[in-house]
């Protein structure tokens, strides 16, 4: 997926810039985070927009990746660079009035397996098989 593809919830916009199946790795600077066996990375690139009036926080971890039955939430948000900088405060940014961020919000998922939908609770994004 590699054409933007807006949604707007709960006072948010979402933008999914892109989504690519990799790379699995991610430079933190001074370690590179790999996949456990049998995982990959599925990496999505998303700007967020408050477009409420008054600052709030956004969660990432109300974004999942469905998995059958089950969902798969993020286990790394980063900026949106080239190489990724991790804190507590990127998982739950908040954002004042009409202010918008982008990150890079990075999934474990299963070798050999899809997604069909990415979710950013109420947000749903429909995905192409990859």
């Amino acid at each position: 997926m590699n054409q933007p593809v807006n949604r707007v919830g709960d006072g948010w916009t979402i933008v999914v810039r892109k989504l690519t199946d990799g790379p699995n790795g991610i430079d933190q600077g001074n370690v590179i985070i790999k996949p456990k066996k049998g995982d990959r990375f599925i990496w999505v690139s998303i700007t967020l927009r408050n477009d409420q009036g008054q600052a709030r926080k956004f969660n990432f971890d109300r974004c999942d990746l469905d998995l059958g039955d089950n969902v798969v939430v993020p286990g790394v948000v980063t900026h949106d660079m080239s190489i990724g900088y991790l804190s507590d405060m990127n998982r739950a940014p908040e954002l004042d009035a009409k202010e918008s961020i982008e990150r890079r919000v990075i999934f474990a998922y299963p070798q050999g397996q899809s997604p069909t939908r990415l979710r950013c609770e109420p947000m749903v994004f429909p995905l192409p098989q990859f």
